[in-house]
């Protein structure tokens, strides 16, 4: 798992525990490397400040209370917690391994026999998590590590015990559209099977590469997923056929973890399969105390000095049968946007994919100066209507979506990385064939304020040419309050003098979606990329 440094707005420590690293953004809040008084690495999360009212906290009290009494060699164990004062924190075992969406994303989808394997080990966690009283009721690619010796579920923010008050407001659900059950969906009703229905879409991801339940609005995930089929499109049929019952639309229907682990005893272990450790790697080194992550350019020079000790305050500590589990590993950083969309963040289409800032072939010219007021002259704290796309790279300059890959490529890296994990884009998912298009991206938890947003349209590759690129850029809108994100409409928010183009009419093909953020000067800055296919 990769690692990043710490930044200097970083603690150096956390409820004692010093700090060795990034790993990054949970659902909530940053995750950091951390090591105990006895050398063990642990994955500190911290609250977001951001989210310190009296929701946020309760549902990060109840994962302090769910991640205490689950014990299972497929969950990440917990270490301690501090719940008195801000920062709110928790530490879990350090599991090293990429999440399961991140291994599709490098590797592609799974054999069926690893499939199969996996399903069987992921069902052996199901099954001993809910004989303790506890459902997950958010699991997805994005929050199964695959560590060397077996997956680990992670991430029970929302996860329930058959005795803790459900936190969701009347109306409202917790989830990620694309694996989040028909059930709770209709009825607010999670149970136990609901969390066979999420390992449906998990698996079916792996199998395909693909959102179990294809991309788009939330709306649309979620029409699909109630009254729509999984998709197993290409999926090998033992495995398809699996799949199809824990998908089942009854939750009465879907096989227990029990049946599951009977339909799949035959093919083997997980960690004996060749793929899998081939996929899961070699876990490179970590640093074993301050200095050595000084020296890896980890920690800043000037935190040199370790912290005292072991001592905690606010600290909630695990029994001795969990700390002694903690020779394991850890909670582990995920990439997003999750979420899950590409399937795994909540109601993403396809998720904001990491890149570097630049400007795209056919930019339109840098303003300098707005020249006018058509031109967009900054007022304020708003940014002038042509903006300029800072650090061009041929990566951005050659960044497409494809329906073939389902995803932007070249990766390129964002400005913020925990803000661009925490976006979720869509557009649509099957081939297209309308006259005008709407696009859209949201947070799915950060509510940045006076935060300006613009997107640039690139129509298919072998349409450009002659001088005129058919590459548009909307002006920066500013990203609204509450949750409903920001939605551009095609041709008429890229039809301006500034837009750097003529807008072409939506012609057959794979068109590139490009989200960035816009400063107030009118630096442009890339935060994620999405697309959709014209028929």
């Amino acid at each position: 798992m990769t690692v990043e440094p710490l930044r200097p707005e970083d603690p150096s420590d956390i409820g004692g525990y010093p700090v060795l690293a990034r790993l990054g953004a949970g659902g909530m809040g940053q995750v950091y490397l951390g090591l105990t008084g006895g050398g063990r690495h642990i994955a500190l999360k911290v609250i977001r400040e951001d989210f310190e009212g009296p929701t946020a906290l309760a549902r990060f009290r109840r994962e302090v209370e769910t991640a205490e009494r689950v014990r299972s060699r497929f969950a990440a164990a917990m270490v301690g917690a501090g719940l008195d004062a801000p920062p709110y924190w928790l530490a879990t075992e350090y599991v090293p391994g990429p999440t399961l969406r991140q291994a599709v994303a490098e590797h592609g989808p799974l054999r069926p026999a690893t499939c199969l394997r996996l399903l069987a080990a992921l069902a052996t966690g199901l099954l001993e998590i809910h004989r303790q009283g506890v459902q997950h009721r958010d699991l997805k690619p994005g929050n199964v590590i695959l560590s060397p010796d077996g997956p680990r579920l992670i991430d029970f923010g929302i996860a329930r015990g058959e005795d803790q008050t459900q936190i969701t407001r009347t109306g409202a659900w917790n989830g990620t559209p694309g694996y989040v059950a028909p059930e709770v969906v209709r009825e607010q009703e999670p149970r136990p099977a609901s969390d066979m229905f999420s390992l449906a879409g998990t698996i079916a991801h792996a199998a395909t590469g693909r959102p179990p339940f294809g991309g788009g609005r939330i709306e649309a995930i979620l029409h699909r997923t109630l009254n729509g089929e999984i998709d197993l499109d290409g999926v090998d049929p033992q495995v398809a056929e699996i799949v199809a019952m824990c998908a089942d639309k009854d939750p009465a229907k879907r096989p227990t973890p029990e049946e599951l682990l009977q339909l799949t005893a035959a093919h083997g272990a997980l960690t004996g399969d060749a793929d899998y450790r081939r996929i899961v790697g070699v876990s490179p080194p970590m640093p074993t105390s301050v200095p050595d992550a000084v020296a890896s350019g980890l920690v800043p020079p000037d935190r040199a000095r370790t912290t005292g000790g072991a001592g905690r305050r606010s600290v909630i500590l695990a029994v001795a049968g969990v700390v002694a589990a903690v020779l394991v590993g850890s909670l582990g950083a995920r990439a997003l946007m999750d979420d899950d969309g590409k399937g795994d963040g909540g109601g993403k289409g396809t998720g904001a994919g990491p890149g570097v800032t630049g400007a795209g072939a056919g930019a339109s010219k840098p303003a300098s100066t707005p020249a006018s007021p058509r031109g967009g002259q900054a007022s304020g704290n708003r940014p002038p209507d042509v903006i300029l796309v800072k650090q061009p790279t041929d990566d951005f300059n050659q960044l497409h979506w494809s329906k073939a890959d389902f995803a932007c490529l070249p990766a390129i890296r964002p400005e913020d990385m925990k803000l661009a994990n925490d976006v979720q884009t869509s557009a649509p998912r099957v081939p297209y064939t309308k006259s005008t298009v709407d696009v859209g991206m949201r947070f799915k938890y950060a509510r940045p304020s006076r935060y300006y947003v613009a997107a640039e349209i690139r129509p298919p590759g072998d349409q450009q040419g002659n001088g005129v690129t058919g590459i548009v850029r909307s002006k920066p809108r500013l990203y609204p309050a509450g949750d409903a994100g920001l939605t551009l409409h095609y041709p008429a928010d890229f039809d301006w003098d500034g837009s750097g183009s003529a807008a072409y009419p939506l012609v057959k093909g794979d068109w590139t979606v490009i989200w960035m953020h816009v400063r107030a000067n009118g630096d442009a800055y890339y935060m994620g990329c999405d697309g959709f296919n014209v028929g």
